[in-house]
């Protein structure tokens, strides 16, 4: 069962992708469905390899091999099987491929029964089981349309086959068959095109393996090769044999010795009739390959197997089947029929009811070509997951982008959030100050500038009453200036961050009227529609800039006329500020004549200040200064 988190982070991955749903579902019933079907055995190594094509120059060199299976058969099945050379692995079998059966040996009209000629195969000993119901034929050819690249060469390539087998009515009509390949590689006894068909290939026995201890029926032994030993089955009457099988033995406790006790020369003959005759020749050892002999039309109530030269066990000479069986339409007619030999060795395992109990030494005997078909679903469900897998992998690289998305979506929001939160903090903080400002200025009005009001209220009545003292008069004229000096400290407070410097002009002509009140005055600026605007320090140093100067000019100049201009672009400002007063000698001037104030403001502001004058003359002050 998987752990709680991996769970949790499959469905999290699935709601990021509903197609990963999809896949795990059908995961997990191709799982199911590989559960329920035979394993793909360990490969068989066959001194006969199958059929090699010549070599070609190109890839895509169309090469093909036929069979002729002699007569017109109803085809129920075409299985091909992978050759295997060496390795535990297919050997030269062709990337794409197609199989067409036909009644003309040169394929003049055919009906293709399997076409993989628009994708590769996938590397595997697995076989290719094509269904054919309703087909009939003669001929089959097999046509590889990509071949495969010959092992540990350049610009050579081959297609190699392990078996071919047709099946029609239960049996393996394709057994022997005459071969027809117009290009192809004979070297013995390795390949062949006679190969081909000799029904010995690298998947072993049809069997389902099992626990049973029975391992089939064992002669007496010898100690000589040449002796003569037999079995024979009797199938209590005279019965229709279309195909005689011999399955050899292979011991539990002799697991490295396929083949075991197979005779190296013997004959099949049934009432008497031989069948098969190898007693002059040896016969290849088969290993855990079935050995059939095709014999249709045959009658015949007794088959017989008689060994002539034994196979060596250790120092000794023995004759052991695991199972004989004779099929008629499909069905093993031998099963459980009367055995007899020339003698034999009984115990727990080799028994003569072994010879006819449908099992090998390691399990129960399957129907060969259900039993191929089985393997060859096998084969194409272990290519879906392949292709599942790799599907899989895509949707969560999908699934991790849409994760980075959602993460970035929700960083964004929360930067997003918080940005907001410090604007309205901001704003909040604005407001606050925006009221301070109000409450500063309107004190500043109601208490300070109120009493100031009083004090020049009182002394200007104080003056009217009679004859007043200097220090009198001086308290009137501070209490004065000291009203206007906080009428411009409360425009200050109360403009905003980025005051319009229309703002300032209107500032500029209050305080000058004020000021200036006995002298002609004048000044020029932009139209209070202008929406340019600088900061509030900006507007703090020219003001005090503009207020110092028109004070010295009305306290010292002793001017009838006095002309101000103030204009601005592109973020340059310019004051000019001239008058016709008296003048003053500009290297005699001191400290207390306050034209140092009005450097410093200039030198705060980043700007420049030019003061000319001469006495008699007049005085022109202009500052430039540069705002944001």
């Amino acid at each position: 069962m998987k752990p709680a988190l991996l769970i949790l982070a499959s469905i999290s991955w699935t709601w990021l992708n509903p197609q990963l749903s999809s896949l795990d579902h059908r995961e997990h019933e191709l799982h199911a469905k590989l559960s329920k079907l035979p394993a793909l055995p360990a490969p068989q190594p066959q001194e006969h390899a199958g059929f090699h094509s010549g070599l070609a120059p190109h890839a895509d060199s169309v090469r093909w091999v036929q069979i002729d299976l002699g007569a017109e058969y109803p085809i129920d099945a075409i299985v091909v099987i992978p050759a295997m050379l060496g390795v535990a692995e297919s050997y030269g079998f062709p990337k794409r491929f197609r199989i067409d059966a036909s009644n003309d040996p040169l394929f003049a009209e055919s009906d293709t029964q399997l076409d993989q000629t628009g994708a590769d195969s996938a590397p595997s000993l697995a076989p290719w089981h094509v269904a054919t119901k309703g087909i009939k034929a003669q001929h089959i050819r097999f046509t590889a349309t990509q071949l495969a690249a010959q092992p540990h060469q350049t610009n050579r390539f081959i297609f190699c086959l392990g078996e071919l087998l047709v099946f029609s009515g239960g049996r393996n009509v394709a057994l022997h068959a005459q071969v027809l390949a117009p290009n192809s590689v004979e070297t013995l006894p390795t390949w062949s095109p006679r190969h081909l068909v000799d029904g010995a290939y690298s998947l072993g026995l049809p069997v389902h393996p099992d626990e049973i201890n029975g391992n089939g029926w064992h002669s007496g032994i010898s100690t000589t090769a040449e002796t003569t030993k037999w079995v024979q089955v009797d199938l209590g009457a005279p019965k229709s044999i279309d195909e005689i099988r011999l399955i050899p033995a292979h011991p539990r406790d002799y697991p490295e010795r396929s083949g075991f006790g197979f005779p190296r020369r013997f004959k099949v003959e049934a009432d008497g009739k031989v069948i098969f005759d190898t007693t002059t020749a040896d016969f290849p050892n088969p290993a855990d390959t079935p050995v059939a002999f095709p014999c249709p039309g045959l009658r015949a109530q007794t088959i017989r197997v008689t060994a002539t030269h034994l196979w060596e066990r250790s120092g000794d000479f023995v004759f052991a089947l695991a199972e004989l069986q004779a099929f008629d339409h499909g069905r093993n007619i031998a099963l459980n029929s009367a055995v007899t030999s020339s003698d034999d060795t009984i115990t727990a395992s080799w028994t003569p009811a072994g010879l006819i109990d449908a099992r090998s030494s390691t399990g129960a005997l399957l129907d060969e070509s259900t039993w191929l078909a089985a393997l060859s679903q096998r084969r194409q469900l272990t290519d879906e997951l392949t292709a599942l897998a790799a599907q899989r992998t895509q949707a969560l690289a999908i699934a991790y982008q849409r994760t980075a998305w959602l993460g970035g979506g929700v960083l964004g929001l929360a930067i997003l959030s918080a940005w907001l939160a410090w604007l309205r903090s901001r704003r909040s903080r604005q407001q606050e100050m925006e009221s301070l400002r109000h409450r500063i200025s309107r004190d500043l009005h109601d208490e300070i500038g109120s009493h100031l009001g009083s004090i020049r209220l009182m002394s200007e009545m104080a003056l009217r009453d009679g004859p007043a003292s200097d220090s009198l008069q001086e308290i009137h004229r501070l209490a004065g200036e000291a009203a206007e000096s906080m009428r411009g400290i409360i425009w200050l407070v109360r403009e905003g961050d980025l005051p319009p410097l229309a703002s300032l002009v209107a500032a500029m002509r209050q305080s000058a009227s004020s000021l200036l009140k006995d002298i002609h005055w004048q000044l020029d600026a932009p139209d209070s529609t202008d929406s340019a605007t600088a900061s509030l320090e900006f507007h703090r140093q020219v003001f005090l800039l503009f207020r110092e100067a028109v004070h010295n000019i009305a306290r010292h100049a002793n001017a009838a006329q006095v002309r101000i201009q103030a204009h601005w672009k592109a973020k340059h400002f310019h004051l000019r500020i001239e008058d016709d007063g008296c003048g003053f000698d500009a290297a005699a001037v001191t400290a207390g004549n306050g034209l140092a104030n009005l450097h410093h403001r200039a030198t705060v502001l980043g700007g420049s200040l030019h003061i000319t004058s001469t006495p008699g003359t007049g005085t022109c002050i202009t500052l430039e200064a540069a705002f944001s």
